[in-house]
């Protein structure tokens, strides 16, 4: 498995809302409004919504950003 598999495996890491808001320490709620807020891109499938994990990580190292200004 190359490099490049693995990264691709990466990019397609789908959290539900559940799961991103307690990786992030927020109620699934306060979360959804943070969505809203800071337009983190959601996919849905079916009638569920998910983040793409990369897309958390992203919104979550600009958290870090916000946070150490």
């Amino acid at each position: 498995m190359g490099a490049h598999t693995a990264q691709r495996k990466t990019q397609r890491n789908f959290l539900d809302i559940p799961t991103a808001a307690f990786e992030a320490g927020y109620s699934p709620r306060h979360f959804r409004r943070i969505i809203e807020e800071d337009r983190i891109p959601i996919v849905q499938i079916g009638r569920k919504f998910f983040i793409l994990g990369r897309d958390f990580s992203n919104w979550e190292s600009s958290q870090k950003m916000k946070r150490l200004a």
